[in-house]
């Protein structure tokens, strides 16, 4: 009788912080879903229409001065739950639910500039007073954004601009090619090996989570992502304008070159930003010590 090689014992932070470089978790739609049942964290949420038309939603709870929160590229505006908790209730929170994802519909088209616009509008509800978080995907849209309409505060968590080298590079039509013949686990497979550069062991164990499934949901939007970042070009060039007091979040064990090399770009950069290292943390603090990230945006914001 032969036996099955045991599955690596990986713990849950572990799984998270190789598995998530560009945000963690969600399902997609192109339509708007009905209204959520109430939140028992009392969130409550509202809709409002962006440049192109398409109805969005975002999620608001807490009293204060007032904070708009942008998830990445694999996640929802549910995966900020905590960490939200824990910043309550000194702020109000406006968190949004991105374009083709959860209860927020989808365009015709896609760009960055159209997601860039969703943040823009949403800032304006917010009011003139209003921060801006942005976190991997969705920190390049608050930087984006920012060079339009200066928020009050900036904060960028590992934002992945290209600084050496493209994001995906050749890893992309590899990224693509398995996607359209294959299917999203296969891409989301190719992504986490040649992009993250995932241990086998760890992406392995990662596949038997429901995390994992979650992410193979929004794959195919994150095609469309990816392609966006490729048309990035390389350097910091452009945000050299931005002037208003920034704070770049970064995790000690996040990727060099994806997520390193940028922020610390990032501080050179701008003219008025600083770098906070998150000990022990990667890519998704929110979800591995939101409590942590919590006190590093609300000392940044309190100062």
């Amino acid at each position: 009788m032969t036996h099955a090689s045991p599955t690596p014992r990986i713990s849950r932070r572990r799984i998270l912080q190789a598995s998530a470089a560009l945000p963690a978790v969600a399902c997609v739609s192109r339509e708007a879903r009905p209204l959520p049942p109430p939140s028992p964290v009392h969130f409550t949420q509202h809709r409002f229409t962006s440049a192109d038309g398409t109805s969005l939603s975002y999620f608001r709870h807490g009293e204060g001065p007032p904070l708009v929160w942008i998830h990445g590229a694999l996640s929802l505006w549910s995966d900020w739950r905590d960490a939200v908790r824990h910043l309550s209730p000194g702020f109000t929170h406006y968190v949004l639910e991105r374009r083709g994802r959860g209860y927020s519909a989808d365009g015709a088209t896609y760009s960055l500039e159209r997601e860039v616009e969703d943040v823009l509008a949403l800032m304006k509800r917010a009011g003139p007073d209003a921060a801006l978080f942005g976190h991997s995907y969705g920190g390049v849209l608050a930087l984006e954004a920012a060079r339009q309409v200066a928020p009050a505060k900036l904060l960028l968590y590992e934002p992945p601009f290209p600084i050496t080298q493209p994001v995906s590079g050749p890893a992309l039509a590899e990224f693509e090619r398995a996607l359209s013949q294959e299917g999203p686990d296969a891409a989301l497979v190719v992504f986490n090996r040649e992009v993250l550069h995932t241990p086998e062991p760890e992406l392995e164990a990662f596949r038997q989570t429901p995390q994992w499934s979650r992410q193979v949901e929004m794959t195919p939007r994150f095609a469309r992502e990816l392609r966006a970042l490729e048309g990035l070009p390389l350097g910091l060039e452009a945000y050299r304008e931005v002037r208003l007091p920034t704070l770049v979040l970064l995790g000690a064990r996040s990727p060099e070159v994806l997520l390193a090399q940028p922020c610390r770009a990032l501080v050179t950069a701008l003219a008025n930003a600083r770098l906070s290292v998150l000990a022990g943390q990667g890519h998704v603090a929110h979800v591995t010590a939101p409590a942590l990230l919590a006190r590093e945006v609300s000392a940044f914001l309190r100062e």
